[in-house]
């Protein structure tokens, strides 16, 4: 006889505690099929949530880094004209 669906993927490391927990629950129920449709909900809204603290850290840094490339590539076209006025004096 094979193990628990639980305890093999906990020896491999592959479930987190909450998934570990739904998953025992769900054999000892005799309702493993809906555990693991909660298993993967949990999981899918876990990764909605990652991407949306991604987005919302990374849209600023992107906005903020072209601006000063941006602001760089201004400052770099307007020097030769700063030098040749300097230079007129």
């Amino acid at each position: 006889e094979g193990l628990p669906l639980s305890d093999a993927l906990e020896a491999g490391q592959l479930v987190t505690p909450v998934s570990l927990r739904l998953l025992r629950a769900g054999e000892q129920s005799g309702n493993l099929g809906e555990m693991l449709e909660r298993c993967a909900d949990f999981h899918d809204q876990e990764i909605g949530r990652w991407v949306e603290w991604f987005v919302k850290l990374f849209e600023p840094l992107l906005m903020t880094f072209i601006g000063l490339l941006i602001g760089l590539i201004v400052i770099l076209m307007y020097m030769p004209i700063f030098e040749l006025a300097s230079s007129i004096h």
